[in-house]
């Protein structure tokens, strides 16, 4: 009893220091400013903004996790950031907005755990619990991966126009390198790789340009996307033509298109005909339940 007490103490001088600074901060202009911005990113620049005491108290137990000076997947952040196109501008945004969601999900978990024990179901409490600290864990790296699978779906689509221009493009005898910068032009996600090819050839050997590509792919396994950035190695190593290469990627990349547009009709169609009939059915049953209550 005297440890609850101690706890429900804490938590309220906490509540009641939080509140304070919130109100403190509101008045003090700085108020409208993202709470990500109290978190110091790789810069070292000390940002005016202070930690809340949770979420200082959340570094301080788990540093592994959400400091990004300390954390283990570090490395692997970065390469989802990667393929994802930086939805947070740097590894740090990333953890902070991650510590962020967790928070919230340890938040309502405790209080679920909480209403639990008060209706009497204290076995219930720690396995609620346990769910949602584990979903706060996970929640940011899904939502990542998330992002990076619908890249992946633009990239395919943009794919066909970039292709498309740049096979024009060295048709009428542009020069690859330019092609290429003309190309990204368009926009995309496709597109925009392109530009950074191009930019990076600009600082660094076309082998390392490649690599550093190669890593933005928001898919790694992407067929054609892996063989456009070999037809263009090719090019710069062994001279290869290139144009003849763009062209028959085109052509396989508008097919995969096509018979993926064909696959997604057909389960609306399927989903369709699934609801229709339900539908019927739903109406049959409204026409005879009247009946039914009579027997």
């Amino acid at each position: 009893m005297n440890l609850l007490i101690f706890i429900a103490a804490l938590s309220a001088s906490v509540l009641a220091f939080e509140l304070a600074s919130s109100i403190q901060i509101a008045f003090s202009g700085f108020g409208r400013h993202n709470r990500l911005d109290g978190i110091q990113f790789e810069s070292g620049a000390q940002p005016p903004y202070r930690r809340s005491i949770l979420s200082a108290l959340v570094v301080a137990i788990a540093p592994n996790r959400f400091d990004p000076e300390s954390a283990k997947d570090k490395a692997d952040v970065i390469s989802q950031l990667r393929r994802a196109g930086y939805p947070y501008s740097t590894p740090g945004a990333f953890y902070a907005a991650s510590m962020q969601i967790f928070i919230r999900y340890l938040v309502i978990g405790a209080g679920l755990a909480g209403a639990l024990v008060t209706l009497e179901m204290p076995i219930a409490a720690a396995p609620v619990a346990a769910v949602f600290i584990f979903l706060g864990l996970r929640r940011p790296y899904v939502n990542l991966k998330q992002v990076a699978k619908k890249r992946a779906e633009a990239l395919r689509n943009n794919m066909l126009i970039g292709l498309s221009v740049l096979g024009s493009l060295l048709n009428a005898g542009v020069g690859v390198q330019e092609a290429l910068r003309r190309a990204a032009n368009v926009g995309g996600p496709f597109c925009n790789l392109m530009g950074l090819l191009v930019a990076r050839m600009g600082v660094e050997g076309f082998e390392d340009s490649i690599h550093t590509t190669r890593a933005h792919l928001p898919d790694s396994k992407d067929i054609e996307a892996q063989l456009f950035l070999r037809d263009v190695e090719d090019f710069f190593r062994t001279n290869r033509p290139l144009l003849s290469s763009v062209q028959a990627l085109r052509d396989a990349v508008h097919r995969s298109v096509v018979e993926d547009t064909e696959a997604r009709a057909a389960l609306v169609r399927q989903r369709s005909g699934l609801f229709g009939i339900l539908a019927v059915l739903g109406l049959v049953f409204s026409i005879i339940a009247p009946f039914l209550g009579s027997f």
